[in-house]
C-alpha cells in the first residue's frame, strides 16, 4: 500500500492535490519502514523462540546425564549389597530424584527438558540427514522417532509422579501380564525372542559406536580441540560401552526367556539384569566398572548439553 502511494504520488498523471503529496509522501514512507520493523520483529520473534526451545533442549541433555548418574549410584548400592531402595533403570532414577530435596523442581525440569529434547528428535526424524541414504536413512528417521517416544514417556511418567496421579509402581505388573499373555502362544515366544534379538543388534550397535567414536559426528563435539575433546571421547566411549554391555545381558535374557517360557526373565529388564551380575564371579567388582560406566555416560550428556550442536 505503501509503495502504491509513492506511485501514484511520483507519476505524472497523479490525482493527489499538489499541497497534500509531502504529506501522502511521509504516510507511505512510514507504511513500509514500520512494515519492514514487523517483518524484523517477527523474525526476531521466531529466533528468540528457536533459542529458547535449543536451551529447553540442552536441559533434556543434562537431565539424561542427572538420570545415569543416579543408575551409577544405585548400581554402586548393588555392587556393595546394601539396602538402598531404587531401581537402576531410569523409571527406578526419577522415583529416587523425586525422594531427594529439591526433587520437585527437578522433576519440573525432567519434564520440560525430555519433552523438548524429544521434540529434537521428532524434527530430526522428520527432516532426515543428508550424511546418510536408502535403508541407513530410513534407520536414522526410525531410530530418531523411537527415542522421541520414549522420552515422551518419560516425560509423561515424571508428570504423573508431579501431579501424585502414581508413582509408576503398577508399570511393572501390567508388562508381566502383557508378557505372560505372549508367553502362552509359541508366536508370542516368538515376538518376544525376536525383541531379544533386536536388543542384542542394538547393544552391538552401542559397542561399534564407542569403537568407531560415530558418536562425535554431527554434534559439534568434535569442532572441540586439546584435552576438553580428549576427556569428552574418553567419558563418550566408556559411557556408551556399558550401555552396550547392559543392554546384551537384557536382550540375551530375553531370548532365554522367550526359549524356556520364563515370564520374570523377559521382564527384569536392566534393573534385575544387574542384579543378576551381583552373582557373577567377581560380579561386585563388574558391577563398580558399570557404574563408572554409566557416569561416564552421564558426563558426556553434561558435555552434549553444553556444546553439542542443536538445530
Amino acid at each position: 500500500f505503501g509503495s502504491r502511494l509513492l506511485h501514484l504520488q511520483n507519476s505524472n498523471t497523479s490525482i493527489l492535490p499538489s499541497h497534500l503529496c509531502p504529506f501522502w509522501e511521509a504516510f507511505a514512507i512510514d507504511i513500509m519502514v514500520n512494515r519492514r520493523s514487523l517483518m524484523r520483529g517477527g523474525e526476531d520473534t521466531v529466533q528468540q523462540a528457536e533459542k529458547v526451545g535449543v536451551f529447553l533442549a540442552r536441559i533434556g541433555f543434562a537431565m539424561r546425564g542427572v538420570l545415569y548418574a543416579l543408575i551409577g549410584i544405585v548400581t554402586l548400592y548393588i555392587a556393595c549389597g546394601t539396602g538402598k531402595p531404587g531401581k537402576a533403570s531410569k523409571e527406578g532414577a526419577l522415583q529416587l530424584l523425586a525422594q531427594e530435596s529439591g526433587g520437585y523442581a527437578m522433576l519440573v525440569l525432567v519434564v520440560v527438558g525430555f519433552v523438548f529434547y524429544g521434540l529434537w528428535l521428532l524434527s530430526m526424524a522428520i527432516r532426515g540427514t543428508t550424511k546418510e541414504h536408502g535403508w541407513k536413512a530410513i534407520l536414522f528417521r526410525v531410530k530418531c522417532a523411537f527415542k522421541a517416544a520414549i522420552h515422551f514417556v518419560l516425560a509423561a511418567y515424571a508428570a504423573n509422579m508431579l501431579s501424585g496421579s502414581g508413582s509408576g509402581s503398577g508399570g511393572g505388573s501390567t508388562k508381566a501380564k502383557w508378557t505372560a499373555k505372549l508367553m502362552e502362544h509359541s508366536s508370542g515366544r516368538a515376538l518376544i525372542g525376536l525383541i531379544g534379538v533386536i536388543v542384542v543388534v542394538i547393544a552391538f550397535s552401542q559397542f561399534k559406536k564407542a569403537w568407531d567414536a560415530s558418536f562425535m559426528d554431527g554434534m559439534g563435539i568434535e569442532a572441540l580441540q586439546g584435552r576438553r575433546r580428549k576427556w569428552i571421547l574418553i567419558a563418550g566411549r566408556v559411557g556408551i560401552s556399558s550401555r552396550g554391555f547392559i543392554l546384551t545381558l537384557v536382550g540375551l535374557g530375553i531370548i532365554g526367556a522367550a526359549i524356556h517360557h520364563n515370564t520374570h526373565e523377559a521382564t527384569k529388564g536392566i534393573d534385575g539384569a544387574l542384579r543378576d551380575v551381583a552373582s557373577y564371579p567377581y560380579g561386585q567388582a563388574i558391577l563398580i566398572l558399570m557404574a563408572i560406566g554409566f557416569w561416564c555416560f552421564a558426563a558426556f550428556q553434561i558435555a552434549c548439553a553444553c556444546w553439542a550442536r542443536i538445530d
